[in-house]
């Protein structure tokens, strides 16, 4: 089990780190739009202060529901994921990594670094993008990593 989490932990801040760069290249290269399909799909900076769809939250509330839902994770692999399948080793390193990305930036800054702009849905950053995947990859491979 311990060797499984090693190799999650250290997938997990290879994604964090690039999270944590390309927000830092947006801070420094994207305060203007950048279009890539007219106003459809920009890179654009922005400073997300509330949770997901930019919801508000109380800052403390943010950080309490980040660490609680990041213990279930956990519970919930430990209990019912075999954690010797690649495809689960990736999946939790892509839910950690996008947690841990987002996480710095409410510490550091006290908002997230959001710039991934496609039509009328809300801003978004890598990390956002790891935890989806991250997702995904359960829900469709849930039958193949769940511990028989």
């Amino acid at each position: 089990m311990k060797k499984y989490f090693s190799k999650i932990t250290i997938l997990a801040a290879a994604f964090a780190f690039l999270d944590q760069l390309t927000k830092y290249l947006a801070g420094q290269y994207l305060k203007n739009p950048f279009e890539i399909i007219g106003s459809f799909f920009k890179f654009q900076y922005t400073e997300n202060t509330g949770v997901a769809f930019s919801i508000p939250i109380p800052f403390t509330g943010i950080i309490i529901l980040n660490v609680i839902l990041l213990v279930l994770i956990t519970y919930f692999a430990v209990k019912e994921m075999d954690l010797s399948r690649p495809v689960s080793i990736l999946a939790l390193s892509l839910i950690y990594g996008g947690a841990i990305g987002n996480i710095i930036d409410r510490l550091a800054a006290g908002y997230v670094v959001d710039f991934i702009s496609i039509w009328k849905w809300p801003s978004f950053n890598p990390a956002d993008v790891y935890i989806v995947l991250g997702i995904l990859l359960i829900l469709l491979f849930y039958s193949r990593i769940k511990k028989v």
